[in-house]
């Protein structure tokens, strides 16, 4: 396919939820590293560890299901093996099995409670988390442009909304903008339907889920 110009790629492909929602993995990370360091959270400003864990782990998996079947499996079946994207793609991948055991270890210790542990592979987690979505968007994400069409890239936020469901879609937009900066809030609220602004504006927004859900995998 035919690369597209910048300002036509903008059109087409609003990469605003994908950022959004990177922006908000780092702020987990880094909430979770300091709740859980050696001092703790000395500014009092950080959620209780499990709580962060469990919003994060829910919207990694959700995440995660749906960028492969909609996205990267795509894009994985129209780049030749041993080219340069298709390299950055099996980079993408590399990464993010890498990133299993260190989810696989936090979770542990959250529900251990082992404080120790969770000291020393919080922040392993948070810079392995960065590391892992510094290259999605710096590599991955501009692929979007030049290896699917606007309905594949419409077919995302189809999947993304199959794996949270409805009522999960009000926990996902509270977490997403929990601290968001102002541009991100206003950026995020313009992609939704107006019912959930009005419900997002007065507060009405669950923003937990009914039920324990499983700790993320990549």
């Amino acid at each position: 396919m035919s690369a597209v110009t910048e300002g036509n790629a903008r059109e087409r492909f609003d990469l605003t939820m994908l950022h959004a929602a990177y922006w908000a993995f780092r702020r987990d990370t880094e909430r979770l590293a300091a709740a859980t360091g050696p001092d703790g959270d000395r500014t009092g400003t950080c959620p209780p560890p499990h709580d962060i864990w469990a919003l994060f782990s829910l919207h990694w998996r959700v995440q995660h299901a749906a960028e492969r079947r909609a996205l990267w499996t795509v894009m994985c079946g129209r780049v030749p093996a041993g080219r340069a994207h298709g390299t950055v793609l099996d980079e993408m991948d590399e990464g993010a099995v890498r990133l299993v055991p260190l989810l696989d270890t936090v979770d542990t210790a959250l529900r251990r409670g082992d404080r120790s542990v969770l000291a020393r592979r919080a922040p392993a987690l948070r810079d392995a988390v960065h590391a892992h979505l510094d290259h999605k968007e710096t590599h991955v994400l501009p692929l979007i442009h030049e290896t699917l069409t606007p309905y594949e890239w419409g077919t995302f936020d189809v999947e993304f909304r199959r794996e949270v469901g409805l009522r999960g879609l009000g926990v996902f937009l509270a977490w997403l903008l929990d601290g968001a900066p102002e541009t991100t809030a206003r950026a995020v609220l313009r992609l939704m339907p107006p019912p959930v602004r009005l419900l997002h504006r007065t507060g009405r927004l669950p923003r937990r889920p009914r039920r324990a859900h499983r700790a993320a995998s990549p």
